[in-house]
C-alpha cells in the first residue's frame, strides 16, 4: 500500500504518525525483534529518527504541527520499511545496546540480546551493589 498525498497532509504530530504507523505496520505482518518488539514501539523509533530527535524524548514534546517535508521523511522510512522488510536499524544505520548507539548496515546481525537489560543494571539481583 503507497502512502498517499492525503494520508501525509492529514497526519500532522509524532503522535499521530505513531499510531498510524503501528497500524500500517501490522497491517502489512511486519516481524519486529531487532530492536523493538512490537508496532507502536518500531513507529516511534522511525518518526524519531526522520526528526532527527532524541530517541527517548517524549512525542508530546515533538514540535508541532510536523513539517511537510518532517511528513514526507517520516512517510519514506515508514514505506520504506513495509517495502524491503529491512529491520528498521538497516534503514536508519543504528543500533542500540546498552544505551550505546552502534553504526549498523547490512553486515551486521543486529543485537537482541536478553543480558542487555542485565548488563545496565549491573546484573542485580544477582551481582551486590558496589
Amino acid at each position: 500500500m503507497q502512502i498517499t498525498d492525503e494520508i501525509v497532509a492529514s497526519l500532522a504530530s509524532a503522535e499521530a504518525w505513531v499510531q498510524w504507523g503501528g497500524e500500517y505496520f501490522e497491517q502489512h505482518g511486519i516481524y519486529f525483534g531487532h530492536g523493538t518488539d512490537n508496532a507502536i514501539d518500531e513507529a516511534a523509533w522511525l518518526v524519531l529518527y526522520a526528526l532527527a530527535m532524541p530517541l527517548d524524548l517524549s512525542l508530546s514534546e515533538v514540535p508541532q504541527p510536523l513539517t511537510e517535508r518532517q511528513r514526507r521523511a517520516i512517510a519514506s522510512l515508514f514505506q520504506q520499511r513495509v517495502e524491503s522488510r529491512k529491520p528498521a536499524a538497516y534503514l536508519t544505520h543504528e543500533g542500540w545496546f546498552c544505551g550505546l548507539r552502534f553504526y549498523v548496515d547490512e553486515r551486521v546481525l543486529v543485537p537482541r540480546s536478553p543480558i542487555g537489560e542485565l548488563i545496565v543494571n549491573s546484573f542485580a539481583p544477582w551481582w551486590p551493589a558496589q
